[in-house]
Parts: structure tokens; sequence; C-alpha cells
């Protein structure tokens, strides 16, 4: 009798590192926050939740359009247009984010330096 082994691959292993690095963006910007600062850390407390939820979602959302693809039979300009939408949602995540931290970046460290 001959077996097969198939390796099975998960697709949350590949974003692991950058879902840890953002779960600890989380956690210190919960601590600025709680300090009592001000606009910034609240910024990037806010930036820090919309990319570790846009990184969580990714593989899951993946995954979901790679089976509903499947199911149906689909032609190849198809499958590429249902994918692009389907990251539509986590593209305007991943850019709300962006736009948070950099926004944080500019409040605590430009207006610093304009006011010295």
């Amino acid at each position: 009798m001959i077996t097969s082994v198939q390796i099975v691959e998960i697709p949350v292993l590949r974003y692991i590192p950058e879902i840890v690095a953002w779960l600890v963006g989380i956690i210190l910007a919960v601590l600025m926050v709680r300090r009592g600062r001000g606009k910034p850390e609240k910024l990037f407390l806010a930036g820090c939740s919309l990319m570790f939820v846009a990184r969580l979602a990714t593989p899951l959302l993946y995954e979901l359009v790679q089976s509903l693809i499947w199911e149906q039979d689909m032609s190849n300009l198809s499958k590429a247009q249902t994918m692009g939408w389907a990251t539509l949602p986590l593209s305007i995540l991943s850019l709300a984010g962006l736009v948070c931290l950099v926004w944080a970046f500019w409040v605590r460290f430009w207006r610093r330096r304009v006011s010295a």
C-alpha cells in the first residue's frame, strides 16, 4: 500500500511575523495612550489596529475567495476581477492605517521641530 504525503500550506504562517509586529505596536500604543498622551498616540493606535486587522483578514479572505472561485467555472479574466474586487476592502484598510501612522508621526515629530 502506497500512501502519499501532502504538505498542507497554512497561509497564516506567512503573515505571522507581520501580525506579531502590529500586535506589539498596538500594545505600545495602548501603553502610551494610558499614560495620558495626546492625539499622535491615538492615531498611532488607530493605524496599528487597522494594519493588524487588514493583515489578519488577508489570508482568511484570500482562502474564501479562492474556494468561491473554484466552485464556479470562471474564465481567467473573471477570476482576476473577482480577486481584485475582493482585495479592495483590505487595500482600503491598509491605506487608512498607513495614513494614520504617517499622520501620527507627522504630528508628533514635525510640530516639535517647527515650534523649536
